[in-house]
């Protein structure tokens, strides 16, 4: 007996089991829950909902979360932020950048406790929750009522040693990054915002100094990437009445990089390469910090430009970024930085 494609499908949908998830609980700071909502009559139209809760009177949760555009493709990345202000509903477009408090006292909005946020379908969406030396960053991502997801979590800043090319260290406000010999590429996406420069370089004269200052991002989600070429650096962080939780992550040596039952990734020259390591489907979403992103499949069946089990894409040049590969319980975490096409990579284990 033969069966179609289209009964497949159905027959695969209706053994969904949606239940809720617990992705975090920590009891001296806060809880985290993927809760099911696949009758889409919980608070948003969406299969799972994000539950956030402080388990710590005397800790608010900061929460920064971004929700990136899903309609941008490699060839038509997607660009711009919208950044949301008050609670966070239902009708975003594009890519969205929202901050708020659970179990604050500031406002009205900030004492709600718990907080519930909507995870949209298809969309990789990235979540942090944080105060003072307490951080936790989530990148997560559903699909066909199955969650996907990376969970980091960090502490007090500690200055970031890249042996022959950068120093970074905290000096009240600021950032010291000083050059230890070569130039050194400095991002920061910083709520909705990027900014690039160099330290020690020689391309223009405001690049020269070989010791540069970078105003600490105050109340909210940061990304930072020191380095050059294959040696980088990356600081996520977030800050807090003078407190400064981060984690700090160094690139891994390399050309190809393993997500184990799912894919390799490949850097050649200024491309990167997809290969599916199983019959799944690979989702790809790639974020630049300069705003601009795009979704992707390799392997897939959506779309004749998907069946492919081996893509090649561009990477972003000049630009610090993110990379997510997923499938249902498997994903990897990656971020690069292109330079004179030589990249650094980290892997995120």
């Amino acid at each position: 007996m033969k069966i179609s494609v289209a009964v497949l499908l159905l027959m695969t949908l209706t053994t969904i089991v949606f239940s809720d998830l617990v992705l975090i609980n920590d009891p001296n700071f806060v809880k985290l829950t993927a809760v099911a909502n696949p009758s889409h009559n919980l608070w948003w139209s969406t299969d799972y909902v994000l539950e956030i809760q402080a388990l710590n009177q005397a800790m608010p949760v900061e929460v920064s979360y971004l929700i990136i555009d899903a309609g941008g493709t490699p060839s038509s990345p997607s660009s711009g932020i919208h950044i949301r202000g008050g609670n966070l509903i239902e009708g975003w477009d594009g890519t969205s950048f929202f901050q708020t408090e659970v179990g604050g006292w500031g406002s009205a909005e900030f004492r709600q406790n718990p907080k519930y946020l909507p995870l949209p379908r298809y969309r990789t969406c990235i979540l942090m929750l944080a105060r003072y030396e307490k951080i936790y960053f989530v990148v997560i991502r559903e699909n066909d009522g199955q969650i996907s997801y990376k969970i980091l979590s960090g502490g007090p800043f500690k200055e970031v040693f890249l042996s022959g090319v950068a120093s970074v260290k905290r000096v009240g406000s600021k950032f010291e990054v000083t050059s230890l010999g070569q130039p050194v590429e400095v991002g920061i996406w910083a709520k909705g915002n990027y900014m690039h420069d160099e330290v020690g370089g020689w391309a223009s004269t405001a690049y020269s100094q070989r010791t540069k200052y970078y105003d600490i991002p105050h109340y909210g989600m940061f990304m930072m990437m020191v380095g050059r070429y294959k040696n980088i650096a990356i600081i996520i962080g977030n800050e807090n009445d003078g407190m400064l939780g981060a984690i700090t992550l160094y690139s891994t040596p390399g050309t190809t990089y393993f997500v184990q039952d799912l894919c390799a990734l490949t850097i050649s020259g200024i491309n990167f390469d997809v290969t599916a390591e199983s019959p799944d489907p690979v989702e790809i979403t790639h974020f630049g910090f300069d705003n601009t992103c795009w979704q992707w499949e390799v392997n897939g069946w959506a779309k004749p430009e998907y069946r492919s089990s081996r893509q090649s894409f561009r990477l972003k040049h000049y630009t610090p970024s993110l990379i997510f590969v997923n499938r249902y319980s498997k994903a990897g975490l990656f971020f690069y930085n292109e330079n004179d096409g030589m990249t650094g990579v980290i892997q995120v284990k």
